[in-house]
């Protein structure tokens, strides 16, 4: 089973050490500006998310390339280029919305065709997300099956949970399923307007040695991350507990305060619990032979985090 549209296997950020440099970096890495249809200047919107102690962020308006010489950021704070590109979808369903990270050069995606406007990211040495797959109404084979070259999804989206269509899990699992390959995901705010309403709510956490934009994607296409609307995942640990037929793995999670921890696996899934108790590590074991799985941590709150998934089989 492969990962990514590389080839390579994604890796545990929980395995890479402090005692090696590596350290968590909160971002975001989807929203707007006055320079498409947000209602603040680029420099506003980088400031609201600096003065809440993020750490990288991408200015993605929509069509076109803010460019990061055009503000002014702190030192240590990581400004990924990039933009939101919204090329015809020939295959019947919404127009495409690709979160396109670390790119340089501007493109007519409306007159585009969706694997060209992909081919022209991954050439720059950028990367195509999918964007909030729920809101769009993507139908992953009809809507994404034909396309190759995206490294991965958008599971969560702040502005889109205001229209009741916030998370892409289903769409992310399937799409997994059907192509039977590992995708790393992203969670982002999409902030369009001038208050928190639809801004600081979602984050991807990248666990990185350096604060650089090289750093980050890496880490992004690594699966180096965790997304989140409040909890903090602080480790993923698995092994194997059974062989032949009955092959099974046990996982441990340790994380803030949760009333539930979901393993959700190719086709089945396991949840542990304690009766409405809450606590802050868990031990279980995953369905017999599921090949994958990837975890949810349910807070208190009810506020969610999603880490990428696991190769099963290689554990």
């Amino acid at each position: 089973m492969t990962a990514t549209s590389t080839g390579n296997p994604l890796a545990n950020p929980f395995a890479l050490s402090s005692d090696d440099g590596y350290f968590w970096l909160r971002g975001n890495l989807h929203c707007h500006s006055t320079n498409s249809d947000g209602k603040v200047s680029p420099q506003q919107r980088l400031d609201g998310y600096v003065e809440r102690d993020y750490g990288f962020l991408c200015l993605s308006d929509h069509y076109t390339i803010t460019r990061v010489e055009t503000v002014q950021a702190p030192d240590d704070f990581v400004l990924v280029p990039g933009a939101e590109l919204h090329p015809a979808n020939p295959f019947g369903g919404q127009t495409h919305h690709f979160v396109c990270l670390n790119i340089r050069e501007d493109m007519d995606s409306q007159r585009l065709p969706p694997q060209m406007v992909i081919d022209n990211v991954n050439e720059q040495g950028g990367s195509v997300w999918l964007a909030h797959p729920h809101w769009s109404s993507v139908k992953i084979p009809r809507d994404t099956l034909p396309l190759h070259g995206l490294a991965g999804i958008e599971v969560f989206n702040t502005i889109c949970r205001r229209h009741g269509r916030g998370e892409g899990s289903v769409m992310w699992d399937d799409w997994m399923e059907l192509e039977d390959q590992l995708y790393p995901m992203l969670a982002n705010d999409d902030a369009h307007g001038s208050d928190a309403d639809d801004a600081y709510q979602s984050w991807t956490m990248a666990r990185v040695k350096e604060r650089t934009v090289e750093a980050v994607c890496e880490a992004l296409a690594n699966g180096c991350t965790y997304g989140s609307t409040g909890p903090q995942i602080h480790d993923i640990k698995l092994r194997q507990v059974g062989t032949g037929e009955q092959r099974q793995v046990e996982a441990t999670v340790r994380c803030s305060e949760a009333r539930r921890v979901a393993a959700v696996c190719d086709r089945v899934g396991t949840e542990y619990w304690e009766g409405g108790d809450t606590f802050e590590e868990c031990t279980f074991a995953i369905r017999a032979n599921s090949r994958w799985a990837r975890f949810e941590v349910i807070g208190p709150d009810g506020y969610k985090a999603w880490s990428n998934p696991f190769d099963l089989t290689a554990v």
